[in-house]
């Protein structure tokens, strides 16, 4: 994968950790607008009461998915990889 990849995947996850969301709620969010993007139906309610925090992190990951220089299905690797990668030890 390349670095504007991976950089788009830090986005995601400080925009998460900034709006005070998970990093597993990244994922997440990530994989839905990805769906939404391929035109798949999801579950994931992408708009939610309260300080609307799904909705302005899935405007960070619609902005890095829609965007023509990155490939979104390397965007959605580097999400879930970098997720995976980032568990703790059990």
């Amino acid at each position: 994968m390349t670095d504007p990849v991976h950089a788009a995947a830090e986005r995601i996850f400080a925009a998460a950790e900034e709006l005070g969301t998970t990093r597993q709620e990244a994922v997440l969010v990530t994989r839905a607008v990805h769906a939404v993007k391929n035109g798949r139906p999801t579950d994931v309610a992408l708009t939610d009461s309260g300080p609307h925090r799904r909705r302005r992190l899935a405007h960070v990951v619609g902005c890095a998915l829609w965007d023509p220089a990155l490939d979104a299905d390397a965007v959605l690797a580097a999400v879930t990889s970098t997720a995976r990668n980032s568990r703790p030890a059990a």
